[in-house]
């Protein structure tokens, strides 16, 4: 389990997190949303060790993260960074042996269990037929498939991801988030991912962490938490709002000029919600 208490954080005099809690507990998946510059990348920082808090702790198994090691943080935390897997010339099956480092103690890998967790991950990725691939030759939604599959082979027992399904077409985006449900719902895994798209994050996420200037505006379900007078009061926009035809969550349409023509400026709409 991943857990933090009371974070901040400041750049040059600059609060971007303010005693920030949240939690994320085995076979969860919490999406975190909000507008540009509500500190979202910053918590992501935090929560994977890469930077310390001001102030405030982030636990890990239980444990203040700062007294794991960096490689026995990295056999339990894996991170997708916002600016994802870099163009390498190497094959997709070595990177995604890469993931298992953490759980070695010499290199290269050969043990039976890393070939094992290699082959597991390629296989769950849909990834087993292009294993000697360059990754540079790859498309952008291609690489972000090789690095779910990287961390899978690392079989970590959180997941962070930092808006994963960015510049990527809408065949992409699905495969990417399914594959991390299903990987969250039969391994146990806690995930948390920061999402600018709304409805993917209702769609796939069991709780949203809904922030604004660094600090948690609303927390819960989705249904819950997109409402109009949040999403007004947040991004400042008057959403129309209504229910997936086939899932039945909550889902956030635009209104072009900021107002439902019908109902006049400034006016909210809700729809069967």
């Amino acid at each position: 389990m991943l857990k933090a208490r009371n974070l901040w954080k400041a750049y040059r005099s600059r609060h971007v997190l303010r005693g920030l809690g949240v939690s994320v507990a085995p076979g969860e998946m919490v999406g975190v949303i909000g507008p540009n510059g509500s500190g979202k990348t910053t918590l992501i920082r935090l929560l994977s060790g890469e930077e310390r808090p001001d102030r405030g702790t982030v636990f890990l198994d239980g444990e203040p993260i700062s007294k794991w090691s960096g490689r026995e943080r990295a056999a339990r935390l894996a991170v997708l960074p916002q600016e994802g897997l870099p163009s390498v010339p190497f094959t997709v099956e070595e990177v995604v042996s890469m993931g298992r480092h953490p759980h070695q103690s010499f290199w290269p890998w050969a043990g039976s269990t890393d070939r094992e967790s290699v082959e597991r991950a390629l296989s769950r990725s849909g990834l087993a037929r292009d294993r000697t691939r360059r990754v540079d030759r790859l498309s952008g939604g291609e690489r972000q498939r090789v690095a779910i599959a990287k961390a899978m082979a690392q079989e970590p027992k959180v997941l962070l991801l930092d808006e994963p399904t960015t510049y990527l077409d809408i065949a992409h985006q699905q495969t990417i988030l399914d594959r991390i449900q299903q990987w969250q719902r039969e391994e146990g895994l806690a995930v948390l991912v920061v999402l600018h798209d709304l409805n993917l994050a209702s769609q796939y996420c069991d709780r949203l962490l809904l922030m604004k200037e660094g600090a948690r505006w609303a927390e819960g379900p989705p249904e819950k938490v997109l409402t109009p007078s949040r999403l007004r009061e947040v991004y400042g926009v008057e959403p129309v709002l209504t229910r997936h035809p086939v899932t039945g969550v909550p889902q956030v349409l635009p209104a072009p000029g900021n107002q439902n023509p019908s109902r006049g400026a400034g006016a909210p709409v809700s729809v069967e919600l």
